[in-house]
């Protein structure tokens, strides 16, 4: 809460300074708890905003923890992306094969856990919507235990705030605006906005001196020497860029300054114009293509929409091409907010309407880009579309970017045009936006639709080993054991089948419930528990509570029957364990250290009736016999123990869990004490007569004196 005090100070200072601080209260995120990475349903997405240009934005992190985290060591990720969710494979699961995985303006940065405070500082960062991804690095399954991590609490705290810096020169279309340079101002920022329609943008420059003046524009952000997307240098005092043919609704800025600094001995007096041509009245070139809008139909689920040309009504696109149409085809459609947590596809079929030679290669050569179409010389290589004659290609977008993006198409012969003259292709395409991927996530995986600090997004959830965004990375799979495991975890129960018939033999039948009661919740909670192929007889976690509620009582139990004390006072400690058993896992049921710590009371308790009785009766209780019978059940539950708490990890989970079932099923069998008859009166008296104890401790029993340690053993030993 002082932090955030301080910060709102901070900013109001800065604003008092005649300078805007560039901070709200969305963008502050208080002590958010973050997860081990195992798909973007354990991720956590933020979101911040750059109202204006600035020259530097601050993320400023804390990273602080609860539990047991002092051996559990782990980096945090802090990967920011400008207008989209950010793309990430941190165990390097690979994409679908059509999937372009290629990002724009994604920072990566990586926390070590024992860092308490961090930065990330971004240098001419883009204005607009930036997005955080955050997730703890998940530690490899062989070093670590499946528990280790659990008792960990990772938070995370982070703000941005940066210092606008407006430029202070607006260009108007077709108006050209004095720019004078001088030294109080050694460079200059300038900006335009640019409107609706396919325009080709021309910069012009003139300046009244010799001195070299150097022009550098960027898109959405202040340029500079390494970070521009045009570049050009005023020699003899006049010069001109080319903007291509931008979208709408774009800011470019320009930093205007000189090379040498010794020019501006004298004021540099300058004028820069903005000048556009309408592409729709020219024929194409690289820089000048007629675009045709599309508008977006919306369906009933989550980031499904279809976009169709702007004056049709159909589904599809279809058009023609021939070595004589030398045309090049543009299709603008919209990426926001509304859709930028799915996919975008784009599907296309072409065919080929007449006879072509053997020898003629066609094909059409495609290009995705962001803000303005381009051609495919010109395209990113990873935005590349090459569709070969009577041909089916498909290409998709995982979290697209937040843009007006540009599909062009263009006719493609490698051979000589009297070859290609009278060929024509049909091209048949479709853009749409799915939930997760098309075939929803496929046979292995779950699309699922998530909210992150009020973020939605779809995402996989991967079964049986696969991962990657569409669940196609089957290198770690573990489909083969999938069957073993399951059969495994489940009929490794009926091992305790033993112990409840032994239980009921030996007439200790609130044994033998327990014993039951967790054999069959054990086993319908791992057939539950399954990716694929799941029986629940009720609720997920309904049975997995009954699970570990009927192991803990299976321990409790079985200790408190192996102590000696009369049976109506175990009925009531059976009684109270179990209610122990309850609230503990009520509380978590996922903590070790309350198991073990319950584990150690319990026995503790067996063993001071062990050591009372045998005091009394001046002889070991139990015998050595009995102790020698006792002591495989023993090294057999320490085992299991040994296996649950440190040896079990997520890849040996299935075998090493059924393992403890068959340990601590069979270690009963050893410590189930013996039922025998009960004594008659004479043998009662004839046993009282032999006990030096019996005139102290005996208590009335049919007119006999019976001792409190012989009551109870005249039902049960072991």
């Amino acid at each position: 809460m002082i932090k955030f005090i301080l910060i709102i100070l901070i900013s109001y200072c800065s604003a008092t300074n005649n300078s805007f601080r560039g901070y709200d209260f969305g963008q502050y995120y208080s002590r958010i708890r973050i997860y081990e990475y195992t798909d973007y349903s354990s991720v956590k997405f933020l979101k911040f905003n750059i109202y204006d240009t600035t020259k530097l934005a601050n993320w400023s992190i804390i990273i602080d923890t609860n539990g047991q985290c002092t051996n559990y060591l782990a980096n945090i990720h802090f990967d920011l992306q400008y207008g989209a969710y950010p793309l990430t494979n941190p165990r390097n699961e690979s994409f679908p094969e059509t999937y372009i995985s290629t990002r724009h303006d994604l920072t990566k940065t990586v926390f070590n856990r024992t860092v308490s405070n961090g930065t990330v500082q971004l240098e001419n960062p883009l204005r607009g919507t930036w997005f955080a991804l955050v997730f703890v690095e998940r530690l490899p399954t062989n070093t670590q235990s499946k528990r280790s991590s659990s008792n960990c609490n990772i938070y995370l705290t982070t703000w941005l705030d940066y210092q606008a810096e407006p430029a202070p020169l607006t260009l108007t279309l077709n108006q050209q605006l004095q720019i004078i340079l001088s030294n109080s101002s050694t460079f200059i920022y300038a900006s335009y906005y640019t409107s609706i329609g396919n325009s080709q943008l021309t910069l012009l420059s003139e300046w009244l001196s010799n001195c070299d003046i150097v022009i550098l524009g960027r898109l959405n952000g202040l340029p500079s020497v390494v970070q521009y997307d045009y570049q050009t240098v005023c020699k003899n005092g006049s010069c001109s860029i080319e903007l291509d043919q931008l979208a709408a609704f774009i800011w470019i800025y320009f930093q205007i300054s000189v090379k040498n600094l010794s020019c501006l001995n004298n004021p540099i007096h300058g004028s820069m114009l903005i000048h556009s041509t309408d592409c729709s009245s020219y024929s194409y070139n690289d820089t000048c293509i007629p675009s045709y809008p599309t508008r977006r139909l919306m369906f009933n689920y989550y980031f499904d929409f279809l976009y169709i040309p702007m004056y049709t009504n159909t589904n599809v696109t279809s058009i023609t091409s021939n070595g004589s149409d030398s045309s090049v085809y543009s299709y603008e459609f919209i990426v926001d907010d509304r859709n930028i947590g799915g996919t975008i596809h784009i599907d296309f079929e072409t065919q080929i309407k007449s006879y072509a030679p053997l020898n003629a290669n066609i094909s059409i050569l495609g290009c995705l880009s962001k803000n303005r179409p381009r051609r495919y010389h010109t395209c990113e290589i990873d935005y590349k579309i090459y569709i070969n004659k009577n041909s089916v290609v498909v290409r998709s977008l995982p979290y697209p970017e937040m843009a007006l993006w540009y599909l062009t198409l263009e006719y493609n012969c490698n051979d000589s045009k009297n070859i290609c003259n009278n060929v024509s292709m049909s091209v048949t395409f479709q853009i749409s936006s799915s939930q997760c991927t098309r075939e929803q996530c496929g046979t292995y995986g779950i699309c699922r639709i998530m909210t992150s600090q009020q973020n939605m997004f779809s995402t996989c959830t991967c079964l049986v080993g696969y991962r990657g965004y569409g669940c196609t990375d089957g290198t770690y799979s573990y489909l083969s054991r999938y069957l073993p495991s399951a059969l495994f975890l489940t009929l490794s129960n009926l091992m305790f089948i033993p112990a409840v018939i032994v239980a009921i033999y030996y007439r200790l039948y609130i044994e033998a419930l327990v014993y039951f009661f967790n054999m069959f919740f054990s086993t319908f909670y791992h057939a539950c528990d399954q990716e694929i192929h799941q029986i629940c007889i009720f609720k997920y976690d309904g049975l997995q509570l009954s699970d570990f509620i009927g192991s803990y009582s299976s321990f409790v139990i079985t200790l408190i029957t192996m102590s000696i004390i009369p049976r109506s006072i175990k009925a009531f400690l059976f009684i109270l364990g179990i209610l122990t058993c309850i609230a503990i896992n009520a509380r978590d049921r996922f903590d070790s250290l309350q198991f073990v710590a319950l584990m150690i009371i319990t026995f503790s308790f067996t063993i001071i009736t062990w050591i009372v009785v045998s005091i009394k009766k001046r002889r070991l209780q139990p015998s050595r016999k009995q102790l020698l019978l006792i002591t495989p059940g023993l090294v057999l539950s320490i085992t299991g123990i040994i296996l649950f708490v440190v040896v079990e990890t997520d890849d040996n989970y299935w075998y090493i869990h059924s393992l403890w079932h068959i340990l601590m099923a069979t270690s009963i069998l050893f410590f189930l004490p013996k039922k025998i008859r009960q004594n008659t009166p004479t043998e009662r008296f004839s046993e009282i007569d032999r006990t030096p104890f019996h005139s102290s401790v005996g208590v009335i029993n049919q007119g006999a004196a019976i001792p409190l340690d012989q009551q109870d053993n005249s039902h049960e030993t072991h």
